[in-house]
C-alpha cells in the first residue's frame, strides 16, 4: 500500500470550490498588454512552497522548486511552511507515485482510499500501451516515461468547475471578462475626442482590437456541468472549450448571451454597427448554450464553431457590421441561423432545424441536414448557395475530455463528496465516410480515447534569450514526438530552431487557445511529416513566419511540409493525414519577416478541414510610428511592397493525389494564392495583394490556379476579391484552370468582386465570364454558375 501522509500539513485554499485555477508559476501577473494586475485576486494563488525534491501525485502534479504550485482537486494551493513538513512513503519502484492521499482542509477531511482506484489506474494503463502500440509505425519504439494525468496546468490554461452558487457565479463571471477584449465606455470615449457628441443610438461601451496583434494565448476549459447567467464575450486568441464527452455535458444556461462575439469598434468604425471584418483567431467547441437572445458570433477568419448545440437561434452578425465569413462544424442549431452580412461561410455537417436565412454572397452546405437551402447560383440576386449532401469523407477535429476517476472532499458536517478526482482524455473521432458523413457527429462509437499519460501537454521555454528558447522548444516537442507521445500544445508562443519532425502514424499535435508555432529561421517549415506515415492529424495551431538569416539556395522556405519531394507517397485512403483549424501568418508582429510558401502538399489522401492562411494585409504600428495611411486607418501600418513576404499560400504538389480541403481561405500573397493539383476543394476565399503592381497582372497570378496534372477535380463556392489600393492593375481572370479536359474538372458557383480603390479583375474563370460593370463598381459580385461560364 502507497501513502502519502500530510496530516500535519495545512494546504490554504482561497478560491470557491467552483473553480480551478492556474497552476504554474505566474509569469504573466501583467500581461503584454499592459492590462491590470491580478496579484490580489483571491481566485489565484501565488504563496509559493519550496520542496527540495520532486513529487509526482496522480490528479496532484507535480511539486518542485521550479513548479511551487500544484493543481488538486483544490485549485491551486500552497504548502503552510510552519508546519512539520509532510512524511512521503514510495514502494521502492523508483517511480515516486502516491495512491492514498490523507490530509485536513479546514474543517473538511479528506481521506482518499485508492487501492482500488490504483488497480483501475494500472488496467487502464495496459490497456492504453496496448492500444497506443497497435498505432504506431515502429515496433521497436521507445516509449518513454509516461506523462501526468492529469498534467500540470500552465497560466494560460484556466479550468472552471459548475459554480454552486451566486457567490462563485459571480466570482466566475469576473474572472471571464478578464479574458475578453478591452472595452471602452462612451463617456471615456467622447472625453478622449475632446467634443460634444450626443451618444444617440451609440451604445454605452464597445470592445476594442487593442489585443488584435497580442501576444497573449488563452484556453478556457469547461468540466461537465451546468454554468448558470454567465455573459462572456470571447477575445482574441482565446479558446473555449467544453470538456465533456458530448456538447450537451457544458451547458451556458439562463442566460442572456453566453459566450458569444459582437462587433466591435462601435463608436468609430460606421457607427453604431461597428466592424466583424478584424474578429479572427476566437473559437468554441464542445458546448451547449440557450442564450435567450440567441448566440451572436459574428466573426471571420480563424474563429471556428465545432461541436456546439445552439438550442436559440444561431446569429453570425451584428445588426449591419460588415463581416467577412467563418465556419461551423459540427453543429446542431434548434432555432434559426441568420447570416446578415456575412460575406460567405461554410456549414459543415450541421443539422439546420429551424432553417436559416440572409447572408450577402455565398453560403456553402457540405454535409448539413434539416432544413437545408435549396441551391441558388445567385444570378438572380441574394447569395449563391452551393449544397454537397453527399462528402465522400468526414474527419472530426480531436478533443480533450475530463474523466471522473474517484471523489474526494469528505465534509465533516453534511458527509458529502465536495469534489472529484478526475484525468484528462484526448479523444480522435473515427474517419467516416458516404453516408456517415453527412449530419453532426456527437456520438462516435468507434471513437478512439487516448489516456493522458501518453500525451505530452506542452509548455513554451520561458527562456528571455530566443535562440534558447528556439532550442529549448524543439527539443522537448521533438522528444515527446520521437516517444511516439501525442502533443497538446498549451496556449503560448514556440519559437523554434528546427522543424519539429513527425515520424509515427497516427500521431496528433493539437494546440489549443492559438498556441502559435515560430518558424525557425533557416526557412525550414515548422512542421514536416515524413513521408508513408498515415493518420498524422495536426489541429488548432497557428503557424507564424519568422525573419529568414544566412543566404539560401533555393526558395524553399514553408510553415508546413507534409511528406517529400519525389517521394511517391500516396497516403492511405482509410487512414487519412489531417489538418483542422490551421491558421498561418506571415507578417502582424512584423513586417520583416517572410517566407516562400505557407503550406506544401507532397503526400496523398490528405483532408484539410478550415485553413486560413494570410499575408498580413495590415500590421502593428512601431513604437511612435505614423500610420502610413491614416484615413484607411489610424490603428495599423498598410503592408506595402517588399514586406511580409511569401509567393503562395497552399501548394498541392502533382504527386499529392486525393487530397480534399473543406473551407479554405488564401489571402494576399504576392504571386499565385495557390496552385492546386489535388481533388476537392468545399469553399474557398481568397483576397488578391492590395499592394499588387502591374508585376502581378503581367505574370499572369490569379486567385486559385488548377494544375495541369488535376485529376478529378471538383470546386465548389468560390470567390476571389480584388482591392488594389496602390495600382490601378487590371487581372485578366480569377480562377485559372490549366487542364484542358474539362469533363474531369467541375466547379460551381464562382464569383469574383471588387472591394473597393482601383483595377479590378476582368473575368471570372480562364477568360470566360464577366468583370465588373465599371471602374466604380464596389461589392457587386461578378459571377459563373460552372466551369464554362455559360459559353
Amino acid at each position: 500500500m502507497i501513502v502519502v501522509d500530510i496530516l500535519d500539513a495545512t494546504i490554504p485554499v482561497t478560491r470557491p470550490s467552483g473553480f480551478a485555477t492556474t497552476t504554474t508559476p505566474n509569469t504573466h501577473g501583467k500581461d503584454d498588454d499592459n492590462d491590470e494586475d491580478y496579484e490580489d485576486d483571491p481566485l489565484v494563488e501565488h504563496t509559493p512552497f519550496e520542496i527540495g525534491d520532486e513529487l509526482e501525485v496522480p490528479g496532484f502534479g507535480v511539486l518542485s522548486e521550479t513548479n511551487s504550485r500544484h493543481q488538486s482537486l483544490f485549485g491551486s494551493c500552497s504548502i503552510d511552511s510552519s508546519r512539520p513538513t509532510p512524511n512521503i512513503l514510495f514502494p521502492d519502484n523508483g517511480n515516486k507515485r502516491g495512491s492514498i492521499i490523507l490530509c485536513r482542509l479546514g474543517r473538511i477531511k479528506v481521506i482518499v482510499i485508492c487501492t482500488v482506484a490504483a488497480i483501475l489506474a494500472a488496467s487502464a494503463t495496459l490497456v492504453m500501451m496496448n492500444a497506443f502500440k497497435s498505432t504506431t509505425s515502429d515496433s521497436s519504439l521507445e516509449l518513454g516515461d509516461d506523462e501526468p494525468n492529469p498534467p500540470v496546468l500552465p497560466d494560460s490554461v484556466i479550468l472552471f468547475h459548475p459554480p454552486k452558487n451566486e457567490q462563485e457565479i459571480e466570482l466566475m463571471q469576473k474572472t471571464l471578462k478578464r479574458y475578453s477584449d478591452p472595452i471602452i465606455t462612451w463617456e471615456e470615449f467622447s472625453k478622449n475626442q475632446g467634443d460634444k457628441t450626443e451618444q444617440g443610438d451609440r451604445p454605452d461601451f464597445t470592445y476594442t482590437t487593442a489585443k488584435h496583434f497580442s501576444t497573449n494565448r488563452t484556453a478556457l476549459l469547461f468540466a461537465p456541468g451546468t454554468y448558470p447567467n454567465l455573459d462572456f464575450e470571447v477575445g482574441y486568441y482565446t479558446s473555449v472549450l467544453g470538456l465533456g464527452s458530448r456538447p450537451t455535458d457544458v451547458q451556458f444556461t439562463d442566460c442572456e448571451k453566453g459566450p458569444h462575439v459582437p462587433a466591435m469598434e462601435k463608436y468609430t468604425n460606421r457607427p453604431p454597427n461597428g466592424s466583424g471584418l478584424d474578429t479572427f483567431w476566437r473559437s468554441i467547441e464542445n458546448v451547449a448554450t440557450d442564450a435567450r437572445e440567441g448566440m451572436r458570433w459574428a466573426v471571420s477568419q480563424a474563429a471556428p464553431m465545432r461541436r456546439v448545440h445552439v438550442r436559440t437561434d444561431l446569429n453570425l452578425y451584428d445588426a449591419d457590421s460588415w463581416v467577412s465569413g467563418g465556419l461551423a462544424a459540427n453543429v446542431i442549431v434548434d432555432g434559426k441561423v441568420n447570416f446578415g452580412g456575412q460575406q460567405q461561410w461554410l456549414m459543415r455537417n450541421v443539422e439546420l432545424k429551424g432553417g436559416a436565412e440572409n447572408g450577402a454572397w455565398s453560403l456553402v452546405f457540405v454535409g448539413c441536414t434539416g432544413n437545408v437551402p435549396e441551391e441558388s447560383d445567385g444570378m438572380d440576386g441574394g447569395p449563391s448557395i452551393s449544397v454537397e449532401n453527399n462528402p465522400i469523407i468526414r474527419v472530426e477535429k480531436p478533443y480533450i475530455a475530463l474523466k471522473t476517476i474517484g471523489r474526494s472532499l469528505i465534509d465533516e458536517v453534511s458527509g458529502s463528496y465536495a469534489n472529484e478526482i478526475y484525468q484528462l482524455e484526448l479523444r480522435v473521432p473515427s474517419v467516416t465516410y458516404g453516408g456517415d458523413a453527412t449530419g453532426p457527429q456527437f456520438e462516435d462509437k468507434r471513437e478512439e480515447i487516448r489516456d493522458f499519460r501518453r500525451v505530452k501537454l506542452a509548455m513554451p521555454s520561458n527562456s528571455a534569450d530566443s535562440t534558447t528558447a528556439a532550442i529549448e522548444n524543439h527539443s522537448s516537442l521533438q522528444k515527446a514526438l520521437d516517444a511516439g507521445k501525442d502533443l497538446v500544445l498549451s496556449p503560448g508562443i514556440y519559437p523554434l530552431y528546427t522543424s519539429l519532425k513527425v515520424k509515427h502514424k497516427n500521431q496528433i499535435i493539437l494546440g489549443i487557445g492559438y498556441a502559435t508555432l515560430n518558424a525557425p529561421e533557416d526557412g525550414s517549415p515548422c512542421i514536416s511529416v515524413e513521408s508513408r506515415v498515415p493518420g498524422v492529424r495536426i489541429a488548432g495551431i497557428m503557424l507564424e513566419a519568422s525573419v529568414l538569416k544566412g543566404e539560401r539556395e533555393e526558395e524553399k522556405a514553408s510553415l508546413l511540409e507534409w511528406g517529400e519531394p519525389s517521394s511517391n507517397d500516396p497516403g492511405d485512403e482509410r487512414n487519412p493525414g489531417i489538418l483542422s483549424d490551421v491558421f498561418a501568418r506571415v507578417g502582424g508582429l512584423s513586417r520583416d519577416v517572410s517566407t516562400d510558401v505557407m503550406i506544401r502538399l507532397h503526400s496523398g489522401n490528405i483532408y484539410g478541414d478550415n485553413l486560413w492562411l494570410w499575408r498580413a494585409d495590415h500590421a502593428q504600428l512601431g513604437q511612435n510610428e505614423e500610420p502610413n495611411f491614416p484615413d484607411i486607418s489610424r490603428e495599423y501600418w498598410q503592408t506595402e511592397q517588399g514586406e511580409c513576404k511569401v509567393k503562395n499560400g497552399l501548394v498541392v504538389e502533382s504527386s499529392s493525389s486525393n487530397v480534399t480541403i473543406v473551407g479554405l481561405a488564401v489571402e494576399h500573397t504576392t504571386e499565385d494564392q495557390i496552385i492546386w493539383n489535388g481533388d476537392h476543394v468545399y469553399f474557398y476565399q481568397s483576397e488578391l495583394p492590395y499592394d499588387a503592381d502591374h508585376s502581378f497582372a503581367d505574370g499572369r497570378f490569379v486567385g486559385y490556379k488548377v494544375g495541369p496534372s488535376a485529376r478529378n477535380h471538383k470546386a465548389i463556392g468560390l470567390g476571389i476579391y480584388s482591392n488594389f489600393r496602390d495600382h490601378d492593375i487590371d487581372v485578366r481572370t480569377g480562377v485559372q484552370v490549366l487542364n484542358s479536359l474539362n469533363d474531369v474538372i467541375q466547379m460551381k458557383n464562382i464569383f469574383t468582386v471588387k472591394l473597393d480603390n482601383m483595377g479590378k479583375i476582368s473575368s471570372v474563370v480562364n477568360g470566360h465570364g464577366p468583370g465588373p460593370m465599371s471602374d466604380t463598381e464596389r461589392g457587386v459580385p461578378r459571377r459563373c454558375s460552372d466551369l464554362t461560364c455559360g459559353e
